[in-house]
């Protein structure tokens, strides 16, 4: 039997055909590697350029590909990867910084960075093209389960009068046809279970749902022109189905692309979550109602005088009718309104 020549790299040899492992030897000479079996007779040889290599890890052996579909599995790789380095074929780049601990800790910043990044830049920007480019059909389906989802829950039929309700209905659609054409809308008019709801808000899709408590504490029906123009504002500018966008992120524009939003709506938090509408949507939709009470010969006293009123009912409502408390009121934006009369 031949001898094994020293300084060799014990290793095993899978010869691509079976599932045997061959005990062997590898030998480098120069920029040639060979392998050897246990009786000195070589097995292959090749340069080591037309060789692919796996990139080295700690702890873990390398392996070497042939062209043939043999693989070479050499166990001391920390003795291997040193006589590749004296050859000038150590481990590039990227193979380095993933050894490096201070490396792949920076990496890991930077990740949480650009996730962050993406989370408040990215994904509202996201959500406002999907919102735009999705079938107006498929926001209403949402919409629609999200008003039953709080029918179900939260809402009862309306105490006012069917008179009453039919006056509401043509003062925003004659409104509507001068402030806010081609604005999608639907009025509906609901009570609160076990609470007075003091509030309107707008659901994905443009249903309106105006609460009797609110209908009822209003001075005069300028108010109410007010508050229906802001949310005409949430309607035209998709705030709702945006929120749930981007609040749910990833996944929602998924279901928004497949037009499935059924596990989306029965979610109770999410529904609320999606009517709590940012300081900047808010202010939008009080910029489009100011623009919506102009086009019909109104400036915005009405819709000041109905935050000024909801200023001095805040504090009073509690359990559901607070929860559905959708429009923070504050001072500053009734200023800012003042400024814009």
């Amino acid at each position: 039997m031949a001898a094994v020549p020293e300084n060799l790299f014990a290793a095993t040899w899978f010869d691509g055909h079976t599932a045997a492992a061959h005990p062997v030897h590898v030998a480098l000479a120069g920029t040639v590697l060979s392998v050897c079996g246990d009786d000195g007779a070589e097995l292959r040889r090749a340069p080591l350029d037309a060789l692919r290599l796996s990139e080295s890890a700690q702890h873990a052996p390398r392996f070497v590909y042939f062209d043939d579909g043999s693989t070479l599995e050499v166990h001391d790789a920390e003795t291997f990867n040193a006589a590749l380095e004296m050859l000038g074929l150590g481990p590039k780049g990227v193979a380095r910084l993933q050894g490096s601990a201070p490396a792949a800790t920076g990496a890991l910043a930077l990740l949480i960075v650009a996730l962050i990044f993406g989370y408040v830049q990215g994904l509202p920007v996201a959500a406002r093209w999907v919102a735009f480019a999705l079938p107006e059909s498929v926001e209403a389906r949402l919409g629609a389960q999200f008003r039953h989802t709080l029918e179900v829950q939260m809402l009862r039929p309306s105490r006012l009068s069917a008179a009453r309700q039919e006056e509401l209905a043509s003062l925003l659609r004659n409104a509507a046809a001068r402030g806010a054409p081609g604005v999608t809308y639907t009025l509906v008019t609901r009570g609160v279970r076990g609470g007075q709801g003091l509030n309107a808000f707008t659901l994905p899709g443009g249903t309106i749902i105006l609460l009797d408590g609110l209908v009822e504490a209003v001075e005069n029906d300028d108010q109410l022109l007010g508050v229906l123009g802001h949310e005409l504002g949430h309607a035209a500018n998709k705030h709702g189905l945006r929120n749930v966008l981007q609040a749910l992120g990833i996944g929602a524009i998924a279901s928004a692309v497949w037009g499935d939003f059924a596990g989306v709506a029965t979610n109770m938090p999410v529904v609320f979550g999606a009517l709590h509408y940012s300081r900047a949507f808010e202010l939008e939709a009080d910029d489009y109602a100011v623009q919506f009470l102009r086009a019909n010969a109104k400036d915005a006293q009405p819709l000041i005088d109905f935050f000024e009123m909801i200023a001095a009912h805040e504090g009073e409502a509690h359990g559901v009718a607070s929860f559905l408390s959708t429009h923070p009121q504050t001072r500053d934006r009734i200023e800012r309104l003042k400024q814009m009369q």
